[in-house]
């Protein structure tokens, strides 16, 4: 007596598979990016919320934006190590 095949009778037993859909193609994402900010990198920190909020007050009481003092800031620090104050927002 053989062995039963078992994939055989599984595979009667499905009825036909229907054919695979084409595959979704979709165009890549792209971002818009802001003139302000061509050939110019992010630089990010991680700190207490109340320096973040602090420097928001600031920049509103100075009539800055905050990039703008922390470029100043980053400024101060070239200088002090003696280096070329080069950071502008």
């Amino acid at each position: 007596m053989s062995k039963p095949n078992f994939a055989a009778g599984l595979k009667a037993l499905r009825p036909e598979a229907a054919p695979s859909p084409a595959p979704v193609t979709t165009p890549p994402l792209q971002t818009a990016q802001a003139p302000s900010r061509a050939g110019k990198v992010a630089i990010s920190a991680y700190f207490e919320p109340e320096v973040r909020k602090q420097l928001a007050i600031m920049a509103a009481r100075q009539d800055k934006s905050q990039a703008a003092l922390i470029a100043e800031a980053l400024n101060m620090l070239f200088e002090h190590y003696g280096e070329s104050p080069i950071a502008r927002a």
